[in-house]
């Protein structure tokens, strides 16, 4: 089973939580997926190994899957700033 939980905001437009619950090994997995490229891509995971959960246990993973998800997605905006300035890259050989 499987939800998607849309995260508000202007600054969020790309991002969401996917909260996959596997019943037969008893996990559930928080996603937070970024969409670049017309793709979610995963930037935070965080798996809770049992299925009694509570709200406040939900609120407090889905907080800090937010929190990571942001922080590695201001990391991939710093790269893909400075990847897009790159156009080509020269090695030079070695003589020896």
């Amino acid at each position: 089973m499987e939800w998607i939980v849309k995260i508000e905001g202007k600054e969020n437009k790309a991002k969401q939580i996917r909260i996959v619950f596997e019943p037969i090994i008893e996990k559930i997995n928080f996603f937070g997926e970024y969409k670049f490229n017309g793709q979610p891509h995963i930037f935070s995971h965080v798996i809770h190994d049992d299925i009694e959960i509570t709200l406040e246990k939900i609120q407090e993973i889905m907080f800090t899957v937010v929190n990571d998800m942001n922080k590695r997605v201001e990391q991939h905006e710093n790269l893909d700033k400075g990847f897009s300035v790159l156009k080509w890259v020269a090695f030079e050989e070695d003589d020896n």
